[in-house]
């Protein structure tokens, strides 16, 4: 006697098959993404929230700052981020995309309000979460 399976049986496992073919490349496709992103991440091509690489890699090297973030104490990590030079490292990455220093200041604090809440000394924020520029401030700008 020979067992010859039914169509139903052949069908559901050709299924099961299909369902497996495409659960693996959905997997190695997003597995693919993720690699292909974190390489131009490291490399600085593309930032998170804004934020390069060095940055990030700098500020969790650092348990202070850490410390301050993770607690929510924005003053404290400002001047953390001040004293490890985070701003100056910023600007150095977005300087050749942004090249008037007055909008690259105030990219950079807004970036950096985002990230932390903390808001500069020199700037408000308007309804839209948008840093301005106080009035009578003016940015004193080291060359």
């Amino acid at each position: 006697m020979v067992y010859v399976p039914s169509s139903r049986s052949s069908k559901r496992n050709s299924q099961k098959t299909n369902t497996a073919i495409w659960a693996v490349l959905i997997g190695l496709g997003s597995v693919s993404v993720i690699f292909i992103w974190g390489l131009m991440f490291v490399s600085e091509v593309v930032t998170l929230g804004g934020v390069p690489y060095r940055v990030i890699m700098k500020f969790l090297q650092d348990e202070t700052a850490k410390t301050a973030y993770f607690q929510g104490n924005s003053q404290k990590l400002h001047d953390r981020l001040d004293e490890m030079g985070i701003e100056e490292a910023m600007k150095e990455y977005y300087r050749p995309k942004i090249t008037d220093e007055i909008v690259l200041d105030q990219h950079i604090h807004q970036i950096l309000y985002e990230r932390t809440g903390y808001i500069g000394m020199a700037y408000n924020v308007n309804s839209q979460g948008v840093l301005i520029l106080k009035k009578g401030y003016k940015l004193i700008l080291d060359d």
